[in-house]
Parts: structure tokens; sequence; C-alpha cells
């Protein structure tokens, strides 16, 4: 048992590294990060911005503290939907061919959210009505 749970914590901290990461470049360039939301004309773009940053950061922290790890994966699945939505949901180009940037993007976002339900599903804490959902 020692060893799982040594590797749960593990799993957990590598999941962290892209939210933590993106998080701090966002907090290096709030602006840019602001401005880009109000390119796609997102409401209140300097609050959804603060609120992404409490989302990877926040979130990270509650991660690694193994608190409420289900409800953080269903935050950033969330998020990644969102996001992928408005962000990268532009695959092809005027032209009709394949955007390869953002076509990388909505894939690595697929990725994500597989490893985020994997990690709901290994959370001890998760509860009954989520355990009843995900068939575990």
């Amino acid at each position: 048992m020692a060893f799982q749970d040594t590797l749960y914590g593990v799993i957990r901290l590598l999941t962290c590294g892209i939210w933590v990461g993106a998080a701090m470049f966002k907090l290096s360039h709030f602006q840019g990060f602001v401005d880009k939301l109000a390119e796609f004309n997102q409401p209140l773009p300097r609050a959804m911005a603060a609120g992404v940053v409490v989302i990877e950061l926040g979130g990270s922290l509650f991660m690694l503290a193994n608190l409420y790890v289900w409800a953080v994966c269903i935050a950033w699945i969330a998020f990644i939907l969102y996001a992928t939505y408005v962000e990268h949901r532009r695959v092809t180009t005027p032209d009709g061919e394949i955007d390869f940037h953002q076509y990388v993007q909505v894939c690595k976002n697929i990725s994500l959210i597989g490893g985020l339900l994997a990690l709901m599903m290994l959370d001890p804490a998760k509860p009954e009505w989520l355990m009843t959902l995900l068939g575990s």
C-alpha cells in the first residue's frame, strides 16, 4: 500500500507541472493574457484572467495537499473544455489546411482530460455519487 500511496503522490505532483507553469507565465505576462482574453471577446477579461490563475495555482495547491483531488480534476476538465473551445477550436486554416499548432493543442487537451479522469478514479476520497458516475 505504501508504494501505491507514493505513486499516487507522484502522479498528483507531475499533474501540477503544466498548471503551475501556465499560471506562472500568465502572472508574469498578466496584461498580455488580459489582452488575449479581450481579443477572444471574453467578458470581464481582467477578472477572468485572475480567476484562471486562481484555478491553476489554487488547484495545484489542493492537488499537492491531496485535498479534493476529484473536485480539482472536475474544475480543470471544465476549464480545458472551455479554453479549447474558445482558443483552439479552429484546427483548419481558411484554405482548408490543418493548423498543426491548434491541432496539437486540441490533442494535448484531450490527453490532459484523460489523465485527469484517471486521477479522479484513483482518488480514494472521491464522493459516492462520483464513484457511481465513474462506475468504480
